[in-house]
């Protein structure tokens, strides 16, 4: 089987979970693709959509919260005829020739706005295609009504009702979870996994990371905890793109060894096994890739 996987940049939870996927789909003897689907559209709508997500969300949390609660209370602001999916619609044309192209025989979308551009390919000229939504948050996304496809995959059983209730087919819902890495599982024992990392294994070590983006209160609960930490504790911040924080918190860190600043990194799994106490945002992947390596959690409001 060949998959087409969409998904789209506005934070790296989604192509996280795209990246699970594919990797699974390998082992079981399958070929993928990845793809942002906001590419489709244009170049430009794809980078003006990914850089003013990051900084609405980054610099004006509150602004980015209410027009989120908006989309909730008002669901006909992503209707057919709203600016949202008129501009959606104008990357269904090449997204449906690339699939057929392509070969395909599924599409799957972790993001929703892929999702409803192939929920309009298939109402306008339906392909003889497989597709799947996968829910990437512990809730029902606005807009989730508009969606048809013929599974969409949620987080819990428990959830079925919101979803119901937000407008999707109970037919289509299969209660799956959110796909993480394989890595995550892989219980190699704490203490060797400090070592590998650079720690003392007799050190309490704490983890702080609120997605790709490296939002919320990091530099001031860096500061509180700077001077509340024991000799044997650890504090490991990573900035992720946030270079502004990174160079605050470098300068913060200065003259404290037990504060370790860090940028993107590379191997999550690897620093979160060899992690005592996990410091993030409740998103969903970050939530599910915790659960899935057995670690502590303290949620931040981002």
């Amino acid at each position: 089987m060949k998959v087409l996987i969409l998904s789209c940049n506005t934070g790296g939870g989604h192509n996280s979970c795209a990246k699970a996927i594919g990797t699974e789909l390998l082992k079981r003897g399958h070929t993928y693709e990845t793809d942002d689907a906001l590419l489709y559209v244009s170049k430009g709508t794809s980078r003006f959509v990914s850089s003013w997500h990051v900084r609405f969300y980054r610099y004006f949390p509150k602004l980015y919260n209410k027009g989120y609660q908006y989309a909730e209370e008002h669901p006909a602001s992503f209707d057919e005829s709203s600016a949202a999916c008129r501009i959606l619609r104008r990357g269904c044309k090449r997204l449906r020739a690339t699939i057929l192209a392509g070969g395909y025989d599924a599409v799957v979308c972790v993001h929703l706005f892929p999702a409803l551009m192939l929920t309009f390919i298939q109402q306008d000229s339906p392909l003889r295609i497989k597709t799947m939504f996968i829910a990437t948050d512990y809730t029902a996304s606005p807009s989730c009504d508009r969606m048809r496809l013929d599974t969409c995959v949620i987080p819990d059983i428990a959830l079925t009702d919101t979803f119901v209730k937000n407008g999707v087919n109970p037919d289509t819902i299969a209660p799956l979870g959110i796909p993480v890495r394989a890595e995550l599982y892989a219980c190699q024992p704490n203490q060797e996994a400090k070592r590998a990392v650079g720690l003392d294994p007799s050190h309490r070590h704490l983890l702080m990371m609120t997605g790709s983006m490296g939002c919320g209160p990091m530099e001031e609960i860096t500061e509180v905890l700077r001077g509340k930490m024991g000799t044997n504790d650890v504090l490991s911040v990573a900035c992720s793109k946030n270079e502004t924080l990174l160079k605050k918190l470098t300068k913060l860190s200065a003259d404290c060894p037990n504060l370790r600043i860090l940028g993107q990194i590379d191997d999550v799994p690897k620093l979160m096994q060899a992690t005592d106490v996990f410091l993030t945002k409740p998103g969903g992947l970050s939530t599910s890739e915790a659960v899935a390596a057995g670690l502590p959690m303290v949620l931040i409001d981002a």
